[in-house]
């Protein structure tokens, strides 16, 4: 049996691999740390802010300082296969992405905060990733894209809690999605949060069940919002560029299209998604099922 191919691959991620653990091992005091200091720089008590984690004032799980790196590590060396992006600074740009929003899913289960120290900025590189021509989508699309997402559902928030009396979606979360749509397009949000809301019905329903909630815990939508993110990136991982032909000499790459064809194929797959869930919610009715 030869083993030098397995070796080989090994070796070519070695530095994909430990720069992964090394950040992973960070992301775990860095999402006490970063919560921490949005609270005192606002002068809140740290029990204020209470997620399914136990809050801040919580020791950190021991297992979290295993898994964490792990997952970390796993996620760079798939990112480092999968994205065919001849730039270096791309792959480390998606790379940096996923730690993110493993970082922000950890703050979000233990206190419910997105901060807008980790948020906004993720949305701001995302603008110069499409610049740079590191996503599927121009500048002026990622842009729109951000605005569209947060007009959007922050609007159908504002009329559910004017309907019902109370919050539907934390604005943290509409920035997460607005932050979320500069990489991934109106269309890749709309999934995102669709899977986030099956996700995150059912993570409740056993953590209820098996684990039960604190008196002052709230339900956190952000770690469903992440989970639907990586799958969406998982599934999107091939990405097209915006580099000459001539200053790389990697494989052959899809051309970007056009920005007309950028808008209308959003707007096509819109459209399509639209018609799926009119459709769903049209056949749900029809079967006497009431939608909650």
């Amino acid at each position: 049996m030869n083993i030098s191919s397995p070796l080989q691959i090994l070796w070519g991620q070695l530095p994909w691999l430990l720069a992964g653990a090394g950040l992973g091992l960070w992301l775990v005091p860095l999402a006490r740390i970063i919560p921490r200091k949005v609270l005192q720089s606002a002068k809140v008590p740290l029990n204020a802010w209470q997620g399914p984690g136990g809050g801040l004032e919580q020791p950190i799980p021991a297992a979290r300082r295993i898994w964490v790196p792990m997952v970390n590590t796993s996620m760079w060396a798939y990112v480092a296969n999968s994205v065919s992006h001849p730039a270096f600074q791309a792959v480390l740009l998606w790379a940096c992405l996923a730690s993110t929003l493993l970082l922000l899913a950890l703050i979000d289960w233990d206190s419910t905060l997105l901060p807008d120290w980790v948020v906004l900025p993720l949305g701001v590189v995302g603008l110069a990733s499409s610049y740079a021509g590191f996503t599927p989508h121009s500048l002026f699309v990622s842009a729109l894209s951000a605005a569209v997402v947060l007009g959007l559902l922050g609007g159908l928030a504002w009329l559910f809690r004017r309907i019902k009396g109370e919050s539907g979606i934390g604005g943290g979360d509409l920035k997460l999605l607005a932050a979320l749509a500069t990489w991934w397009g109106i269309v890749g949000v709309l999934y995102i949060v669709l899977w986030a809301s099956v996700v995150t019905v059912l993570w409740y329903v056993v953590w209820r069940r098996f684990k039960g909630l604190g008196p002052q815990a709230e339900w956190p939508f952000g770690p469903a919002i992440v989970v639907a993110a990586l799958a969406w990136g998982l599934q999107t991982a091939y990405l097209p560029t915006q580099l000459d032909a001539d200053s790389y000499h990697g494989p052959k790459r899809t051309a970007l299209p056009t920005l007309q064809e950028q808008v209308e194929s959003e707007c096509q797959a819109l459209q399509t998604y639209s018609a799926r869930v009119i459709e769903a919610a049209v056949r749900i009715e029809t079967e006497g099922y009431a939608i909650r």
